[in-house]
């Protein structure tokens, strides 16, 4: 019998570049590795947070809202809700929306009126250097701060009225 001789592999041809289009995922793609914050970064971000939850009021906002328009990883949005509500400053709830499991984030804390407090007495009191409690000028005999206190309840529990839309007869 004859040897029969090896045909020569043909060289190998170049690939063409695919013409299909690579499915776009409908899943947020998030960051490999995770990025690293300063402690001040995180500080910056709760508060930013807790800022945003706020302003949604006591409707709530979800979690993944806020993680979206902060431009934050899912895992970085967690971690911040979680940090703001082991503070007690937000209540987090969770929600079936849209078929996917999230947080409702509500908060429980508002921050403080700071207009009240600028109209507080004690301010412009020429005696509150020497006011203390066990002192003889103390905030319980102050003639100043009972009705500040008692007109800053009313206007609480009663805002003022906006103007009627129509004029009364």
């Amino acid at each position: 019998m004859k040897k029969t001789e090896k045909k020569a592999k043909p060289a190998p041809a170049k690939e063409k570049p695919s013409k299909r289009q690579p499915r776009a995922s409908k899943k947020r793609e998030e960051p490999t590795e995770p990025v690293e914050r300063t402690e001040e970064e995180l500080v910056d971000l709760t508060s930013r947070v807790y800022k945003l939850v706020v302003e949604r009021g006591r409707d709530g906002v979800l979690q993944s809202e806020i993680w979206k328009e902060l431009g934050l990883t899912s895992r970085d949005g967690s971690r911040l809700a979680i940090r703001l509500e082991r503070r007690g400053l937000i209540g987090r709830v969770k929600v079936l929306e849209e078929g996917r499991w999230t947080y409702k984030l509500t908060p429980l804390r508002f921050p403080t009126d700071m207009t009240s407090i600028e109209k507080a007495p004690c301010i412009v009191c020429q005696y509150e250097p020497k006011c203390s409690i066990e002192g003889e000028i103390s905030p319980y005999v102050c003639p100043w701060i009972g009705p500040w206190v008692i007109q800053e309840f009313i206007t609480v529990r009663n805002p003022p009225a906006e103007a009627p839309a129509a004029a009364a007869r």
